[in-house]
């Protein structure tokens, strides 16, 4: 699916796309950074999620082995534009850095195998936009 490259038409795609269950994130999607930061695709940068004791765990991977940034998701609210429900993948785990554990990234569904993220970084109890992101399920 090809995706805009500018904050305010992916804002508009982001409000109108669906609200995925957690559970529909099962596997490896492929990171695609679409505002802001640069994109990581060239370092193949996926997300892996699993299952374990009914929650929805994950972690990142960058190169074909680099494993970083551990979180879960949840269900939750977008915090700014008045966006509404969201899933929510949460960094605020142990095996992070004190950097890394304030990333909160919201969710949307825009097919079955694509998702629409807002990457939000927490600083002093507020959340902070930082850019969008797409997340492809690798087949």
């Amino acid at each position: 699916m090809k995706l805009p490259r500018d904050n305010y038409r992916l804002t508009e795609v982001f409000k109108t796309a669906g609200i995925p269950s957690i559970y529909e994130f099962e596997g490896e999607y492929v990171v695609d950074m679409l505002t802001v930061l640069p994109s990581l695709r060239k370092f193949r940068h996926r997300k892996v999620f699993y299952t374990k004791n009914s929650r929805v765990l994950g972690y990142n991977i960058i190169f074909n082995q680099k494993i970083w940034g551990h979180f879960f998701v949840e269900e939750g609210i977008c915090p700014s534009l008045g966006l509404g429900k969201a899933a929510v993948i949460n960094y605020d785990r142990a095996q992070n850095s004190s950097l890394t554990n304030k990333i909160r990234d919201y969710i949307r569904r825009l097919d079955k195998a694509t998702f629409l993220g807002r990457f939000m970084y927490l600083v002093l109890g507020r959340q902070y936009f930082l850019g969008y992101f797409s997340l492809s399920k690798v087949m």
